[in-house]
Formats: structure tokens, sequence, C-alpha cells
């Protein structure tokens, strides 16, 4: 907990202040104020988007060459290699959370309609987004990504089971195992099956793949192959 401690205390400023560069950027509406808006972290993790480049390898100084500041600098920022990664892969979640995980997909639909348009943006984003090969494998061996990753686990799994829990109190889906182990079991088991589409094991077929999954999570669920 030592380690990671001071990174999420870091990005928290690093947030606040992208926030609020954005704020003057939008306020100001100048190309001027535009070009100067990014903070050094955001640049340094803009920089890091070689780790999609190089296969998820990546040196702080040449990170920190393109994003025009120090590697000292980039050292004060993120403590290490693994604490710059920590803090993109941070980053894809907060925005795979966005799109994905904390909204209402269809507002006034039952729980089918709703999970199964979850399903697409879920498929949307992971087959669109660079960096998803590499946070569903080779970065998780990281411990400080390992530790952003099983945060994130515990949040979906969490939220996904309250979703679960009020859908059966509604009658929209029969008892059944506890809620928690029926999403983990079911978000485990997307995780692999994008991960082969995504390592090239399986085509990448857009619609073939939302349906199958749609059909796994309903038949998991116990809605049954007519609500697919």
């Amino acid at each position: 907990m030592k380690r990671r401690y001071p990174l999420l205390v870091r990005k928290k400023v690093e947030r606040l202040e992208y926030a609020a560069s954005n704020r003057r950027r939008h306020d100001n509406g100048s190309s001027q104020q535009s070009s100067v808006a990014e903070t050094p972290p955001q640049r340094l993790m803009m920089a890091a988007a070689e780790l999609v480049e190089n296969g998820g390898r990546l040196e702080m100084a040449s990170v920190a060459a393109r994003a025009g500041v120090s590697v000292g600098l980039s050292y004060h920022y993120f403590r290490s290699k693994a604490g710059l990664i920590a803090a993109v892969v941070e980053d894809f979640y907060d925005r795979y959370d966005a799109e994905v995980i904390d909204l209402n997909p269809l507002p006034g639909h039952d729980w089918a309609a709703r999970e199964r348009r979850r399903v697409e943006l879920m498929v949307d984003f992971y087959l669109r987004e660079p960096l998803a090969p590499l946070v569903l494998a080779r970065l998780s061996m990281e411990p400080e990504v390992a530790a952003v990753d099983a945060q994130r686990i515990a949040r979906h799994i969490k939220l996904a089971a309250r979703n679960v829990e009020g859908a059966r109190r509604k009658g929209h889906l029969p008892a059944g195992p506890d809620a928690s182990l029926l999403v983990g079991m079911i978000m485990g088991g997307l995780r692999q099956a994008v991960g082969q589409v995504l390592a090239g094991h399986v085509p990448r077929d857009r619609d073939r793949l939302v349906e199958d999954l749609w059909g796994f999570i309903s038949a998991a669920a116990g809605l049954g192959t007519q609500d697919r």
C-alpha cells in the first residue's frame, strides 16, 4: 500500500490540474491557450503512447524527450517506469468506466436490453482501443499495474453485483448464485474471451462477438436463449 499511495495522490492532483487546464481552454477559446493547456504529467502520459508502438516496452528517457521534460521530472511525477505505466493504465480504465460502466446505456428499458447494449459498448471500446491488448495481458505483470487492475476489477464486480441484485428484485432476472460470485465468473469469462480476439486467436467480427458474449451472459444470468 505504501508504494501505491503516493502515485494515487499524484494522479489526483494531475486530474485536478488537467480539469482546470481544460476549463481555461474552454473559457478562453484561443489556440494559444490550447497549446499550453497540458501539464507535464499529461504530456508524459501522452508520450507514453509508445507503449503501443513498442508492444508494451517503454523507456523513461525516450518518453521524457518526447514530452519535452527532463527525465528527473518524469521520475518526480511517477517515481518509476512502472508508475508511469500504471498511470496510463488507470487513464485507460477511467475512459472505460466513463463509456461502459458508469452509465445507463438505455434508460427506461429492462435489464436485458440495457446490458446487451452495454456489451456492445464494451466490445466497441476494446476493439478501437490500441492499449486494450496490453492492458488485458502483458502490462498486468508489473506490480503497480496489477494493483490498478485489481482495484478496478473489484469496483466493477461490486457495481455489477448491485446491478444483478436490483434486477432480481424487480423480477428481471431469476434467483441464482450469489451476485458477486455470478458477476465474477461472467467478467472473468468476458475478459478472457475478448483477450482471445485481441490476440488474434479469434476473428475480429464485431457483431458476432457481441452476439456470442451476450449469449454467454444471458445464459449465465438465467435469461435463456429467447432473450438474446
